[in-house]
């Protein structure tokens, strides 16, 4: 069964990409609506999660292959990295300790728990590293690691949007964006937008990652 499950995810997964392809929309978003997908086969199935678990178990592997991947985009797009790497590291540094702060403060106006304001103060960072701050800082690593990836593709799904609205168009930049705030999910979609934009989003994202782990534990007693 579960090479059933993984033989309909990819199958589900190339389908969305053809009908992203054509119909170009936030709710097309390869991710989302792969995702969308699977559920309902799995409700309509009458299947658990724990059915489809050893096949995510499996297609996770390649997440390390994938993520090495991202090295070619940036090692060919590295002199115009380099050219605008002060400009760069200013806005990673920026975005990622405004979303740190924006996401607190959203959860302390809604009394939200200690362990959902760790969770959602680590949502811009890639998941493995939100999982391992958050078990850190003594919060909900799970939650934390949801909450991570729910950002990850609501930012792939809006951001490009977003950005098209206020006319930025430049690839640096919507890499470096859609990179900072939503980790790996937003690089993926830089991607298909534009080689720079995806060696940026890379970029962003390790940088956004390292940053986030350094500076939120020095953070924590001030903002908690």
């Amino acid at each position: 069964m579960t090479y059933v499950w993984i033989g309909l995810t990819i199958l589900v997964y190339s389908l969305s990409r053809q009908l992203s392809k054509k119909w170009a929309s936030p709710f097309t978003n390869v991710v989302f609506l792969s995702t969308a997908i699977l559920i309902l086969m799995l409700l309509v199935t009458g299947q658990s999660y724990d059915t489809y678990k050893p096949a995510t178990d499996i297609i996770t592997i390649l997440l390390g292959p994938a993520t090495v991947a991202l090295g070619l985009p940036l090692y060919r797009n590295l002199p115009v990295l380099l050219a605008r790497a002060k400009r760069a590291l200013s806005a990673i540094v920026l975005g990622s300790l405004s979303t740190i702060f924006v996401a607190v403060l959203f959860g302390k106006l809604f009394s939200f728990t200690e362990n959902v304001l760790i969770a959602l103060s680590v949502k811009s960072a890639t998941s493995p590293i939100a999982l391992e701050l958050a078990r850190q800082l003594e919060g909900d690593a799970t939650l934390a690691a949801s909450i991570a990836v729910a950002c990850g593709i609501l930012g792939a799904m809006l951001g490009p949007v977003l950005l098209t609205w206020i006319r930025m168009d430049d690839p640096f930049t919507r890499g470096l964006t859609l990179g900072t705030i939503s980790h790996g999910i937003g690089t993926a979609q830089a991607a298909t937008e534009h080689p720079l934009s995806g060696a940026t989003g890379g970029a962003a994202m390790g940088l956004t990652a390292i940053f986030t782990s350094f500076i939120l534990p020095i953070l924590y007693p001030f903002l908690f």
